[in-house]
């Protein structure tokens, strides 16, 4: 199963193969501040799996439970 995404300017776009790892919805502040929204949802892939096209920037924090977490956008 391929499934496919892209910023709404067109710059940046990625496709994922296979099943999620995990899919979950999270409420702390850091993805309410980077949603916008009262909640963050994510369907997360191994790195293998995902296929970036386009220039990229990268912005990584820290979780609460320590993991280092990665976040790819569009100019």
């Amino acid at each position: 199963m391929m499934h496919e995404a892209s910023c709404h300017c067109g710059q940046l776009s990625l496709s994922v193969t296979g099943k999620p790892v995990r899919v979950s919805v999270c409420h702390c502040t850091a993805c309410q501040k980077r949603t916008g929204s009262a909640f963050g949802v994510q369907a997360r892939y191994l790195l293998n799996q995902v296929c970036f096209n386009g220039i990229s920037h990268r912005y990584q924090r820290v979780g609460d439970e320590g993991a280092t977490i990665t976040f790819q956008f569009c100019r």
